[in-house]
């Protein structure tokens, strides 16, 4: 057999374990969508987890940019693992309804620069219902070509069979009152025999919904009667961090919050955010932000979906010298994913890092981030304060021997 002919087969082989193995985020997967967001109840102050059979939905709403955005758009959606891999169960487990239907809430931008179709989604439908809980992709495409995915919208349902409680200490095993913070919690789970807890339970704790320092874990610190304790364990501590950052392009007519100037440079319009500070090593100033959120508003319109436009959104960080670390812009907005759009760029003869975004009209937050191998951190350009106010979201999931998908059986979100 000549060699090609080897390496094909091989390929053919493998090619369906590199889908199996794929861990599904809410992100674009094409140049032309943005402003993904996923809500509870089309509420964006809320995360993107419902309750089973409990009349609550998942509000899913992006933009298709340029003149051809008005093609008309499939979706379905993906059972997962608590890895957000693809479960094995098929479709009629886990739906009431078909799993190939049309986006049929969709309508174009109104007098903006950047032309775009807004497309909106509600879960469950008409069209579909969910019958278990676990985590979601919704996997969005063309109409007659499923394999042009453009984006995927992650959300999770929670059917609560066990209870949590918890709290957040800036009293740590690391440190006392200084830059870290420590979640402590107990499962009880009076209501559900669980035989065998390493095996059975999977618990991830997000900061922020943040992905990129989840912790996940198996062992708890005490194995009770119906109870679970995770205390004192050092999987269990995160970067305290400092509050977000804000800044609001709500108007071309005035600058909003930390918006030094908009220009319109035919023919598109450029905010420039007030150049940041580091904020390392300074005092801690309290601001009351949204823990990475964004709120998309256009100031002069009726129906933001469609009336507010984008602008290109400069953001700059003043340091005198550039360091050894890769420096990230992140939040919601980039859906907490670290690439090549919002990685900064040092400038040396104006002494700043800077990158340039294409931002829809809206209030936003947002952090700087250091890499540091393939971990990131708050601490050399936006410090770590304990005072810090942040969310954190305890997620348990459940598969007893036997079962062929995981259970999401509790949720507790922790705010300080």
């Amino acid at each position: 057999m000549k060699k090609l002919e080897l390496v094909l087969i091989i390929c053919m082989l493998i090619a369906p374990l590199i889908v199996k193995s794929q861990n599904y985020k809410t992100q674009p997967l094409s140049s032309e969508i943005k402003t993904i967001s996923v809500n509870k109840n089309g509420d964006w102050l809320q995360p993107p987890f419902i309750n089973l059979h409990s009349g609550d939905f998942i509000r899913i709403n992006f933009d298709r940019l340029g003149e051809n955005s008005f093609n008309r758009l499939r979706y379905k959606l993906v059972h997962c693992n608590a890895d957000w891999t693809p479960s094995t169960l098929s479709y009629i487990e886990y739906l009431d309804g078909f799993n190939d239907n049309y986006i049929e809430d969709y309508a174009s931008s109104v007098n903006t620069t950047v032309e775009y179709t807004n497309f909106g989604i509600n879960i469950p439908n008409q069209d579909l219902s969910l019958k278990v809980s676990g985590n979601y992709a919704v996997i969005v495409y063309e109409e007659d070509n499923q394999d042009n995915i453009l984006l995927n919208a992650c959300f999770s349902v929670i059917d609560n069979v066990i209870s949590i409680s918890g709290g957040m200490s800036s009293n740590t095993l690391i440190d006392s009152h200084k830059e870290h913070h420590q979640i402590s919690f107990i499962i009880n789970h009076q209501n559900i025999s669980i035989k065998d807890p390493l095996e059975e339970l999977k618990v991830f704790v997000r900061q922020n919904n943040r992905l990129d320092n989840q912790k996940v874990l198996v062992k708890p610190t005490y194995i009770q009667p119906n109870r679970l304790v995770y205390e004192q364990n050092k999987d269990l501590i995160f970067e305290a961090g400092n509050e977000y950052r804000r800044f609001e392009s709500v108007s071309y007519r005035y600058n909003g919050l930390n918006i030094d100037r908009t220009e319109y440079v035919r023919p598109y319009n450029y905010t420039y955010i007030i150049p940041d500070q580091i904020r390392a090593y300074k005092r801690y100033i309290y601001d009351q932000d949204q823990n990475g959120r964004f709120y998309i508003r256009n100031a002069e319109a009726s129906d933001n979906d469609i009336d507010a436009d984008y602008f290109y959104t400069k953001f700059s960080l003043s340091a005198e010298d550039p360091i050894l670390n890769r420096i990230y812009v992140t939040g919601d907005f980039c859906y907490n994913i670290f690439g090549e759009d919002n990685l900064m760029q040092y400038d040396y003869e104006q002494k700043e890092y800077y990158t340039t975004i294409l931002l829809k009209q809206g209030a936003y937050n947002y952090l700087y981030l250091a890499q540091d191998g393939d971990k990131y951190s708050t601490a050399p350009m936006e410090g770590n304060y304990y005072e810090t106010e942040n969310e954190y979201q305890i997620f348990v999931y459940y598969r007893p021997i036997g079962e062929r998908s995981d259970k999401l059986i509790g949720f507790l979100n922790i705010a300080k």
